[in-house]
């Protein structure tokens, strides 16, 4: 499985439990790697640290639904 795929696996993953605990280590098993590998990737590829993106994420969702 190439980056890209790993990297879409992931994401889904996260999206999906935004609403939850979201462990690290589960989200660095789904793309195959270490936890320090995968930081470093997701980094590379996203522009930000996985957890910049998870708390972005949730703020995103946490407004749309006091929108609603």
């Amino acid at each position: 499985m190439e980056w890209v795929q790993r990297m879409t696996a992931t994401v889904d993953y996260i999206e999906g439990h935004l609403a939850d605990d979201i462990m690290y280590d589960e989200v660095a098993k789904i793309a195959c790697c270490s936890m320090h590998q995968f930081g470093r990737v997701f980094s590379y590829i996203v522009g930000i640290s996985l957890a910049e993106y998870i708390r972005r994420r949730r703020l995103t969702l946490g407004i749309r639904i006091t929108e609603q």
